[in-house]
């Protein structure tokens, strides 16, 4: 100890001690050592002189070996973080040229929100998929509102829509490889440009019933853009949100996608009103024109708007990590999509995920198709989306998102009660009406109902507008809980593949119950009891979702097998080090008492010193 003292007093000694104590505390006190060993402003003298004041150099130095623990601990982590963000960088091509600060004091994983361009805000992008998904299938949601598609036969629209949900189920599981290969701007503007084609093909079956062969293949077409469009458009609304957005994002995207089945209804309306005597039975060609102008329209747009995710940034600041596959890596992107089938958090998800689109076939053929007048359909088609959209909203960002209903955790379990209650509350409805009235195939209303016809219009108007609200909240919170499983867009794009493969794989089963003549009072029964079956399961997804989510992506790997490992990781990782500071602390102890004993002759076989005589 004096032999410290004696080498700290000497100019040699006193700037070894300087550079080391700088070295860990480089900002002690109010004081900011620069390169060359000056002080800062709180002091006066020069770099040589910081300790004029008689500080006790090797106590200071003391102090610094008992927090090393904890240093080297931060330093683990830190290093740990260097290299997660140095693979990210790797990854993403444009990751140097995002660091944008000019300083090199900022991350190139980070910037300045603001200083970005429109495009390049994942806020932005997300109002952008929205956009795009107005014009494609927000259009085909008020072509479907309209009953039988437009057509004239009831048979061939469920056929019609049975194929588009097959080839959609097939494809949407394979969507997340297509969106992993392809890239968004690729998927969302070739998804877009089917919807065209479909509407294409539906008006002209509407004129001639040879060219329903055409109207089903267009169909087909239409499930694979459907798959290429909405994979795209789930992964970016996941992935381009930060973990208290999730609810956002989805919120604002499905009330502009909403919007445009608003814009179809009325414009379906306006067209058909006609006089009592003459009320409108069968859709007009200006429907499909405008229908298909905007639907191309939207294509358009998608290819000049829609951008690379590599190149968005966060709200945060954060740039969104994505690793393109290379076309030759597809055998690797099958393998991961096959895992899928095995994962927990998808199986569980299953029944909700079928349930989500089941009941389309009931609510459009068996209520706004069966019961009502043309005019009529295009209005409560219009009410149905704008309810939904504006729902959705609510639900996702003062629900879902808001602290004050409670922690990530209790929102997942609330969030499923309210949920189910009032998904089931429709299906009571439902069958309240139902049955009271004993409309069913071929027993439908005569003449169909409209909308002036006072409180025969109010009941089944209400009980579709109830469909809506309950159509949006069962979406709402499939996508969020989905959002509380990962943050990766890789891994997102194939749980979002999976959802909408699953999702029409029910789609088309419920379409071809109807093409095959079932009765909707059946087809009503099948529904309720789906509405009962996904709350179990999804009840034990709900369980597994941490307060504390992460917005750290690496691979993606570590997000797809446990969740809720990964949201504890911070905790996790810091139990883990006060245990190694512990046993270091315990170490340092017992050596001490060692020495201690040594020096001392205390204890162990140590001999005592000789006595002399």
């Amino acid at each position: 100890f004096c032999a410290r003292q004696r080498v700290a007093t000497t100019a040699a000694g006193k700037r070894s001690r300087h550079a080391q104590y700088k070295s860990l505390y480089p900002k002690k006190m109010g004081r900011d050592y620069s390169d060359d060993g000056s002080s800062g402003s709180s002091r006066s003298g020069g770099g040589d002189d910081w300790d004029d004041e008689g500080t006790d150099i090797a106590s200071k130095f003391k102090k610094s070996k008992s927090s090393s623990s904890s240093q080297r601990s931060k330093s683990s982590s830190s290093r740990r973080d260097r290299d997660r963000s140095s693979r990210s960088r790797s990854r993403s091509p444009g990751a140097e040229r995002r660091g944008g600060g000019g300083d090199g004091d900022e991350s190139p994983d980070y910037v300045d929100y603001n200083s970005v361009s429109f495009l390049r805000k994942g806020f932005n992008q997300n109002i952008v998929a929205g956009m795009v998904a107005f014009t494609g299938p927000g259009l085909f949601n008020a072509m479907n509102g309209l009953g039988n598609a437009g057509g004239s036969d009831p048979k061939i629209a469920a056929t019609m829509n049975a194929t588009l949900y097959a080839t959609f189920s097939i494809f949407g599981v394979l969507s997340g490889s297509l969106f992993n290969i392809l890239g968004t701007k690729i998927l969302m503007s070739f998804g877009s440009l089917t919807y065209a084609f479909y509407a294409i093909s539906v008006y002209l079956w509407g004129t001639d019933e040879k060219y329903a062969s055409m109207a089903i293949i267009a169909a087909a077409i239409l499930g694979l853009g459907a798959a290429c469009l909405w994979g795209a458009q789930g992964t970016m609304t996941l992935s381009y949100a930060l973990e208290a957005q999730k609810g956002l994002f989805f919120g604002i995207f499905w009330l502009i996608f909403n919007m445009g089945g608003v814009m179809g209804g009325f414009i379906s309306m306006g067209i058909n009103m006609a006089p009592d005597e003459e009320r409108a039975s069968a859709v007009t060609p200006e429907t499909y024109f405008t229908f298909c102008g905007l639907m191309i329209a939207g294509s358009i747009f998608a290819f000049f708007f829609v951008i690379s995710p590599s190149r968005v940034v966060k709200a945060d600041g954060s740039a969104v990590q994505f690793e393109q596959t290379d076309a030759a890596e597809g055998i690797g992107e099958l393998k991961e999509i096959a895992k899928l089938f095995k994962n927990r958090y998808m199986l569980l998800l299953t029944p909700l995920i079928i349930q989500s689109n089941w009941f389309y076939a009931y609510e459009f053929g068996g209520i706004n198709g069966l019961l009502f007048d043309a005019p009529t359909r295009g209005l409560n088609s219009a009410l149905y989306w704008a309810i939904s959209g504006i729902s959705s909203y609510v639900c996702g960002t003062y629900y879902l998102d808001s602290e004050a209903v409670g922690g990530r955790h209790k929102r997942a379990i609330r969030g499923l009660a309210l949920v189910s209650i009032i998904n089931l509350g429709q299906w009571v409805y439902a069958v309240l009406y139902q049955f009271s009235t004993g409309y069913d195939k071929g027993n439908p209303p005569d003449p169909p109902i409209n909308y002036a016809d006072g409180g025969t219009y109010m009941a089944p108007m209400l009980l579709f507008m109830y469909c809506g609200l309950a159509d949006s909240l069962v979406q709402t919170y499939a996508y969020w809980i989905i959002g509380a499983i990962s943050n990766s867009p890789s891994t997102l794009s194939r749980y979002v593949g999976y959802y909408k493969g699953v999702q029409s794989f029910g789609g088309a089963l419920s379409w071809i119950i109807e093409a095959e003549g079932t009765s909707y009072r059946t087809q009503l029964l099948i529904c309720s009891f789906l509405a009962v079956l996904f709350i179990p399961f999804t009840y034990m997804v709900s369980t597994t979702v941490q307060d504390k989510g992460t917005d750290i992506v690496g691979n993606g790997e570590e997000f797809a097998e446990n969740a809720a490992v990964l949201q504890n990781d911070g905790y996790a990782e810091s139990r883990r080090f006060a245990e190694m500071e512990q046993r270091a602390r315990e170490n340092r102890s017992s050596a001490d008492s060692r020495r201690y004993a040594e020096m001392h002759g205390i204890g162990g076989s140590k001999k005592k010193p000789a006595r002399i005589v």
